[in-house]
């Protein structure tokens, strides 16, 4: 009986080992973030992986007007963009999910909606801000996609709608541009106004949203004129307002690394678009990455 006892011991060691080498392999994985970039150049649309040293790959190519990018809890990747049937005359925005093993599927779809800015949630449910190509008002729908491909109507903002985001307590925020208003949503879809339009001079647009590790909401602010006129803000919890940075060409997607540093994707900067990677609490950035085409939304995740 020994020795059946000394392979069974051993067999249950070597189980615990390998447990704690998968664990130990994600937690690395947690660790080692790689920034995605969707962006688009004339007859170039792709998804961008970079290095932390700045080293480019091509993530996903064939794409159509890729916009929001979001990971959720488990390491899938979301993507949202806007295609045109050649046999059609309308637009069709899709919701994409890249696996574990880098294997595409549409998670869901909008007949005559423009997709933009995209955000998950920790059930794997998928959101996307999806502007209405046959509204008067140029209204928006948040879309919720279930893991199920299920889509539900979960709000809508009054105008073109542009970045969300989650706090850390589940909460939804929409930048509305058009409305000069970042609204707020409960997790049951109730709409409250989070900032209105005095929170904006005239010409101001709220367009992208992330949120750092005190729980302060960062907003690209365009202005759709003249090259760095635009800028970055940041909220408190409670709303108050502060200007993180000026002096910007279309600043668009946001996204903060785990070391707290922010970057930006500024989608028109002359002569090309251009990442720009901001330290924490402020400063003169770094240009993290430039000349790939147009970048606009970003989001960190694991190497792929």
């Amino acid at each position: 009986m020994k020795p059946v006892t000394y392979f069974k011991t051993t067999k249950v060691l070597r189980n615990i080992f390998l447990s704690l080498g998968a664990i130990f392999a994600l937690v690395t994985a947690a660790h080692a973030q790689n920034l995605y970039v969707s962006a688009h150049a004339p007859g170039s649309h792709k998804i961008f992986e970079f290095r932390p040293d700045g080293t480019q790959s091509t993530y996903a190519s064939g794409l159509l007007f890729p916009r929001g990018l979001a990971f959720d809890s488990i390491g899938n990747l979301f993507a949202a963009e806007t295609v045109v049937p050649g046999d059609r005359d309308l637009l069709i925005g899709r919701v994409l999910k890249f696996n574990l093993r880098n294997h595409v599927s549409t998670v869901g779809s909008a007949v005559n909606f423009f997709f933009e800015g995209l955000a998950v949630d920790m059930a794997g449910n998928a959101y996307v801000m999806a502007n209405d190509q046959t509204s008067p008002t140029g209204a928006s729908t948040i879309f919720k996609f279930t893991p199920s491909g299920e889509r539900i109507v979960f709000g809508s903002v009054p105008s073109q709608g542009w970045g969300l985001a989650f706090d850390s307590a589940g909460y939804l925020y929409a930048a509305d541009g058009g409305a000069q208003t970042i609204f707020k949503f409960a997790p049951n879809g109730t709409r409250t106004v989070f900032v209105g339009p005095s929170a904006f001079a005239e010409g101001e647009s709220p367009v992208g949203l992330a949120f750092d590790s005190s729980g302060n909401l960062f907003v690209s602010i365009e202005t759709f004129s003249d090259p760095g006129a635009d800028s970055i803000v940041y909220f408190s919890p409670t709303g108050v307002k502060s200007t993180f940075a000026t002096g910007l060409t279309f600043p668009r997607g946001l996204a903060f690394d785990s070391a707290g540093y922010l970057f930006v994707a500024e989608a028109n900067a002359i002569p090309a678009g251009r990442i720009l990677k901001f330290p924490p609490g402020g400063g003169e950035p770094t240009v993290f990455a430039s000349g790939f085409g147009r970048p606009e939304f970003l989001t960190f995740g694991p190497p792929r």
